[in-house]
C-alpha cells in the first residue's frame, strides 16, 4: 500500500471522494437544466459550429456525427440560421452490459445569428462524414464597402458649438 497522501487512512480514499464529488456535481447540473426549453426542444445537444466569411458568402460548418442527412432541417429566418434535426437511437439487443452512454438521441435545434444579410436564393448545404456545411451568399448590401471620409468641422459650426457649451 502507498503511504503519504495516496495512502488509505481511516477508511478515506481521496480518489473515491473526488469521484463522488464529480458524480454529485454532474447530477446537480443535469437537475438544474432538466426541462429548460431551447426553442421548444429539450436541451442536451447543440452541434459545434464554425463560421467564416469570404468576400461573397458566409460559410457555416456544423459537427453532427451519426445523423442521417434526411433528418436535418435548415432554414433562414431574418438574420438567423436555424438548424434542426433528430438523432435516432439504434436499437441493439446486446446492450445488457452498457455501463454509461454520453451519446445524445432525440431532437435538437441550433439558432445562429448571421453577421451580415444573406440572399435567400443560392444557399447550398452538403453533409459529409458528419460535417454539415452551409454556404450562404451575401446580399448585395453586405458586399458593398463604403469608405467614410473624416472631415474637420466647418468653421461657422465650430463657433456655434462653442457658444452652446457656455
Amino acid at each position: 500500500m502507498f503511504g503519504g497522501f495516496f495512502g488509505r487512512r481511516r477508511g478515506f480514499d481521496p480518489f473515491e471522494d473526488i469521484f463522488r464529488q464529480f458524480q454529485e456535481m454532474e447530477r446537480m447540473m443535469s437537475e438544474m437544466f432538466r426541462g429548460f426549453p431551447a426553442g421548444g426542444f429539450e436541451m442536451g445537444f447543440e452541434p459545434r459550429i464554425e463560421m467564416y466569411e469570404t468576400p461573397d458568402e458566409v460559410v457555416v460548418r456544423a459537427e453532427m456525427p451519426g445523423l442521417d442527412k434526411d433528418s436535418i432541417d435548415i432554414r433562414v429566418r431574418g438574420n438567423y440560421l436555424i438548424i434542426r434535426g433528430v438523432k435516432k437511437e439504434e436499437k441493439k439487443d446486446e446492450r445488457e452490459n452498457v455501463f454509461f452512454s454520453e451519446s445524445f438521441y432525440g431532437e435538437f435545434q441550433r439558432v445562429i445569428p448571421l453577421p451580415v444579410e444573406v440572399k435567400e436564393d443560392g444557399i447550398e448545404a452538403t453533409y459529409d462524414k458528419g460535417i454539415l456545411e452551409i454556404r450562404l451568399p451575401k446580399a448585395e448590401s453586405a458586399r458593398k464597402e463604403v469608405k467614410i471620409i473624416v472631415k474637420e468641422p466647418e468653421e461657422g459650426k465650430k463657433e456655434d458649438k462653442g457658444k452652446d457649451e457656455k
